[in-house]
């Protein structure tokens, strides 16, 4: 039998490796920086910088592959996705991505990248093993935010001009409907069983709620604050809740979805723009453009847990695993 100096040593051992492996089960958080051309890397176990990522002009658009290993990055003036390693923290590849990329959404399966062209009025559908594109479809007038279904059947984008959202069949590769939502759309987001989406109206100062089998508006939602002007949407893991960044009166929207109702507004930086929620749902992270700072949101209190300087014109927000 082992001394007890021993057992005691290799019970405070196991005890320190099971702490420390349930700090690395915190995900990682990843900010674009349009105007340092970088990406800022956030440990949400501690909410820190834990370091900085030059990929590129302009970037804008971000995301993560679902298995968290690779980080996609829309850089606008350079025309491409940069495709990061998650691990080295280096841009291993670059993705020619059609004219002024500056949107995208990765699709479930992490096989296909739909990007927004906001000057070609196009969709760039990329494959992500090859970096080749598979397809190139016209969508609205100066297209922006996409979004693709959880089940990764349709992807949506909005056209800013038009005022609409091109609803794409991924399997066909083509538009199949066009719906008409508030003035300037700027993002969507769907709920997680897929049947609602919503679309932030960044001048009309509203948020449509979309039936998805319907292709049909069903709810416009205004928000009671002087030119709010919404971009980012995002929409919590159990299906209830909503999170709208506006940009005009620097606070995010909470919105019960079940309800269609707007419950409270939090007050964040100055210019909220992206914004994205842990997997658990229980911190939401939102880029303050202007402030340079990241506001860290509990969703539970609707408090804001602290707020994290960044780079230069903070953008999108991405959360690994």
């Amino acid at each position: 039998m082992a001394p007890n100096w021993m057992r005691v040593t290799l019970l405070s051992l196991a005890a320190l490796g099971t702490l420390i492996a349930s700090a690395g089960a915190e995900p990682l958080v990843y900010v674009s920086n349009e105007r340092s051309n970088s990406v800022t890397v956030i440990d949400a176990a501690s909410d820190k910088v834990v370091a900085t990522i030059p990929v590129g002009n302009r970037p804008r658009g971000i995301g993560v592959s679902p298995d968290g290993k690779t980080i996609y990055v829309a850089l606008g003036h350079d025309n491409v996705i940069a495709v990061v390693d998650a691990a080295s923290r280096v841009v291993k590849a670059r993705f020619a991505a059609g004219t002024d990329p500056e949107a995208f959404a990765v699709s479930p399966d992490g096989r296909r990248l739909y990007v927004s062209n906001e000057d070609a009025n196009t969709a760039s559908v990329i494959d992500t093993k090859t970096g080749k594109v598979l397809a190139t479809i016209p969508v609205g007038t100066e297209p922006e935010g996409v979004a693709v279904s959880p089940d990764g059947r349709l992807v949506y984008v909005t056209a800013e001009t038009t005022h609409t959202i091109s609803v794409i069949d991924t399997a066909a590769l083509k538009t199949v409907a066009t719906i008409l939502v508030g003035s300037r759309p700027r993002e969507s987001a769907f709920a997680p069983d897929g049947q609602r989406a919503l679309v932030t109206a960044e001048i009309g100062g509203a948020v449509s709620v979309i039936d998805v089998p319907k292709n049909a508006v069903v709810a416009t939602l205004k928000l009671d604050r002087p030119a709010p002007k919404p971009k980012g949407v995002v929409v919590h893991p159990s299906g209830k809740w909503a999170y709208v960044a506006n940009g005009g009166s620097n606070d995010v929207a909470v919105i019960d979805v079940q309800e269609l109702r707007v419950v409270t507004f939090i007050a964040v930086g100055i210019r909220p723009w992206g914004l994205n929620l842990t997997r658990d749902g229980k911190k939401l992270y939102v880029a303050n453009g202007v402030s340079e700072t990241v506001s860290v949101i509990d969703t539970a209190s609707q408090k804001v847990l602290t707020t994290i300087p960044v780079g230069k014109g903070p953008w999108g927000i991405a959360v690994g695993r």
